[in-house]
């Protein structure tokens, strides 16, 4: 296990606002009981959605749900956005206590296979890996697999049949996915550092560290890594060597990943602050105000810009709005019956879609060009 050489260098006062500003966002679940919200991905097809109790699979094409997994709730909790390649699905929990013999919570980390069947089958359970809670969605390439756990690691394992490559503490928990090109892994933590590590061993390449907590993926170019910070920044590090090239102010944290098209990178604050700055240089290109709170990341398709957002104020409400990338004109909004805090995902050529922590409905799709609901998905009343 690679050890974090740097001491952590953190007012305690920053973790306190921290701490009550993720219970803030954390309560704003909807009706599931739950202590976090959906984590929402998809294939280009089909959509997953873990949404606390359960993970399931859902098509868009045909409007129905594919499969759930586990079969009968439990007491273990779902909230990691599931990764879909090659055939498996993975994700990871939010634990299971031991019981007052066992104090240890047992965190477990799901592959699941034959997921084009209708009924997948587990390909293996990793219980050993992970002693705290998975937040950040797994990320597969080729035969391995790289989870960010809450308890400040950075895991490879085999994708084949879970068994432990390598580990690598940070100084704090891992909220967002990594990133990977060319057998380097770049992972951003919690605790305000940037790390770029050899994929294979698990060596540290560069570290780099920021003026805040990093809690989404770090975003790829061609020659800069793009990381948004909760220090209200979105930093362009040298993909190289991770020195940072330039950084882009915003409004207040930005929270979700950032968002990259065509020489521009689009960003949010959770002020409900739209930014567009160019990719090159960092300047500011357009501001829009929503009004809303937005932790989600950008979607971009096309010539438009899609956020999902939360009312300000109502911590039941959400809206989906689409902007003009070229000024941050809205073309349209649509309102949800609970606040969108997983970025939505594009499925198929014309429908973008939304997940909701609602006991009622949890997803819907828009379509792309109009806004128009077109389907929209509730687990039966028997909940299979």
């Amino acid at each position: 296990m690679h050890q974090l050489r740097r001491p952590l260098r953190r007012p305690a006062l920053w973790l306190l606002i921290v701490a009550v500003g993720v219970m803030f966002l954390t309560a704003c679940s909807g009706q599931i009981a739950n202590t976090n919200w959906a984590g929402l991905s998809t294939d280009g097809s089909r959509v997953y959605l873990a949404f606390g109790p359960r993970v399931l699979a859902y098509d868009p094409e045909t409007q129905t749900q594919d499969w759930i997994f586990p079969a009968e709730s439990g007491a273990v909790q779902f909230f990691s956005a599931p990764s879909a390649e090659e055939g498996q699905v993975i994700f990871g929990d939010y634990g299971r206590a031991g019981g007052f013999l066992s104090p240890r919570v047992t965190v477990s980390i799901y592959a699941l296979e034959n997921v084009d069947s209708g009924i997948p089958t587990e390909l293996w359970i990793n219980s050993t890996s992970a002693t705290d809670r998975i937040v950040a969605p797994p990320l597969q390439v080729g035969d391995k697999v790289f989870v960010g756990t809450a308890d400040n690691h950075i895991i490879a394992l085999n994708a084949n049949d879970g068994s432990e490559i390598w580990d690598y503490e940070t100084a704090h928990a891992i909220w967002g996915q990594p990133s990977y090109r060319d057998g380097i892994l770049y992972v951003n933590s919690m605790d305000w550092s940037t790390y770029a590590l050899n994929a294979d061993t698990g060596e540290l390449i560069w570290q780099t560290p920021l003026g805040g907590a990093l809690a989404s993926r770090p975003v790829l170019g061609e020659d800069l890594l793009y990381v948004s910070s909760f220090d209200g920044n979105v930093h362009a590090l040298d993909i190289a060597s991770g020195e940072v090239q330039w950084s882009a102010p915003a409004s207040d944290w930005v929270w979700g990943a950032s968002a990259l098209a065509d020489g521009v990178v689009y960003y949010s604050d959770i002020q409900g602050n739209i930014h567009a700055a160019d990719a090159e240089t960092g300047d500011q290109l357009w501001t829009k105000s929503t009004g809303n709170r937005i932790q989600t990341a950008p979607v971009v398709v096309g010539d438009t810009l899609y956020i999902g957002s939360q009312i300000e104020g109502d911590t039941l409400s959400g809206t989906l709005t689409a902007y003009s990338t070229a000024d941050g004109t809205q073309k349209w909004s649509q309102p949800t019956a609970a606040p969108l805090l997983a970025t939505p995902v594009v499925v198929g050529e014309d429908t973008i879609v939304v997940g909701l922590q609602n006991a009622d409905t949890l997803l819907i799709g828009f379509d792309l060009a109009t806004g128009q609901e077109l389907w929209r998905y509730s687990l039966p009343e028997s909940g299979n």
